[in-house]
């Protein structure tokens, strides 16, 4: 079976990916013992899944359609603006508490922000450099090389960064790590996503490795680089293009009306919602005076997840009524 998805106009299951995944990305940051909830079989799918989208849109109208001139504006009004917005407003606060300006400063470089996620901001950029780049060499490969090709890529930069080891500060501002999902994002474009035989297979393969890579204590240099990444593998992507997204098709045509219609403006606003989560879990205070921790977790999750998202949801409604 082939899961619909459009080149054209406007698709609501875009916007459903998208906002099921900034809502991964909340709860990713405040979720507390993850590994027995299977977390990374859902909720660490958030960021390949929206590079995926990414990916998708860049290269929806053709591969050889793609702008080979950066709409440079569109990306500093839309994403740099915003961040840096944001990153001003934080360093603001910090200095307010007391800390040292250098201090403040020299942690944000070499985080890339502050916040939980920053990494984020610069993999997109990277990507929207990289994929024009990309595409003119895909053009000239056919379907074995293309797929040939970037499988040797991945794999030469886990044996590279195996025995290299870069800096973990470094390596998590990096693109490299998720260069497979340009090539699985091609194939959505190509031909669809498909779900048969051989996408269940290599996505069971995936499921295998994800598992044995976070609950596993094996390592496997050189082939697949040990970090703190530990589902950031091309193998493991196959997973996230194919059986997941059916996964997540499927509950989508199980919801009602309201709870899709949510799930589009979280999508619409997912990257002000990215943001404003970044500010929230870095300035978020603690819970200790309650006393109970089991009270204190449910508080941090509930308090943490509300403020991240609907106040953004609040804004553009507000924006909308007075327009």
């Amino acid at each position: 079976m082939n899961i619909p998805i459009k080149k054209d106009g406007y698709d609501p299951f875009i916007d459903y990916l998208k906002g099921v995944s900034i809502l991964f990305v909340v709860l990713t940051h405040c979720l507390p013992k993850q590994e027995y909830l299977l977390f990374s079989l859902w909720g660490a799918q958030a960021v390949p899944l929206f590079l995926l989208i990414q990916v998708f849109h860049a290269y929806k109208k053709g591969i050889d359609h793609v702008r080979l001139f950066f709409n440079l504006k569109k990306l500093f009004h839309r994403i740099l603006k915003p961040f840096i917005f944001l990153l001003t407003i934080e360093v603001g606060v910090l200095l307010l508490y007391g800390h040292d300006l250098v201090s403040v400063v020299k942690d944000a470089i070499i985080a890339g922000g502050i916040g939980p996620g920053s990494y984020y901001v610069w993999i997109y950029i990277q990507f929207f450099f990289l994929l024009p780049i990309v595409a003119v060499i895909i053009r000239r490969l056919n379907r074995f090389w293309c797929f040939f090709g970037f499988t040797l890529l991945c794999v030469m930069v886990e044996i590279i960064c195996s025995y290299v080891h870069p800096h973990p500060a470094i390596y998590r501002l990096l693109f490299i790590r998720y260069i497979y999902l340009i090539y699985l994002g091609y194939l959505w474009v190509s031909w669809g996503i498909v779900i048969n035989k051989l996408t269940v297979f290599l996505s069971i393969l995936s499921i295998a490795f994800i598992l044995l890579f976070v609950y596993g204590d094996l390592n496997l240099e050189p082939l697949f680089y040990s970090n703190a990444w530990a589902l950031c593998h091309w193998i493991t992507y196959f997973y996230t293009a194919y059986l997941f997204i059916y996964l997540l098709f499927f509950i989508y045509s199980l919801l009602g009306k309201h709870l899709k219609s949510f799930c589009f403006e979280l999508g619409r606003y997912s990257y002000e919602i990215f943001l404003l989560q970044m500010f929230v879990f870095a300035f978020f205070p603690s819970l200790d005076f309650i006393g109970n921790k089991y009270v204190e977790v449910l508080l941090r999750i509930v308090l943490t997840t509300v403020l991240s998202i609907f106040p953004v949801l609040l804004y553009k409604k507000y924006v909308a009524i007075k327009q």
